[in-house]
């Protein structure tokens, strides 16, 4: 084959030629989209459970929000400091049950 044939031939046939280009290109878009379909399903699980975890965390967080207003109360640091260290405010009855104890 020569290179006047093949000059040739494409100006001949280039409507016909651009058609099966265009066509094989789309093709082979149709073709990538589809081998790509696992990936994006897979992505879809990923970010959901994305979501999920960013709804626990936010839920911690105002858990823990909660519990630092919490803390910071005079309440708190007495029930701590008497249920932890066993201090007492000043002039506190302290009552303790005998009944139970060892005789």
């Amino acid at each position: 084959m020569n290179i006047g044939y093949i000059a040739s031939f494409i100006k001949a046939h280039k409507k016909q030629l651009l058609k099966i280009f265009v066509a094989v290109m789309a093709f082979a878009m149709i073709f990538k989209g589809i081998m790509q379909q696992p990936q994006i399903a897979q992505n879809k699980k990923e970010i959901a459970r994305l979501n999920e975890q960013i709804e626990y965390e936010k839920q911690r967080q105002e858990e823990i929000d909660q519990m630092r207003q919490k803390v910071n109360t005079d309440e708190y640091i007495e029930k701590i400091a008497e249920e932890k260290l066993g201090l007492v405010k000043n002039n506190v009855k302290i009552f303790v049950d005998v009944s139970s104890g060892e005789q």
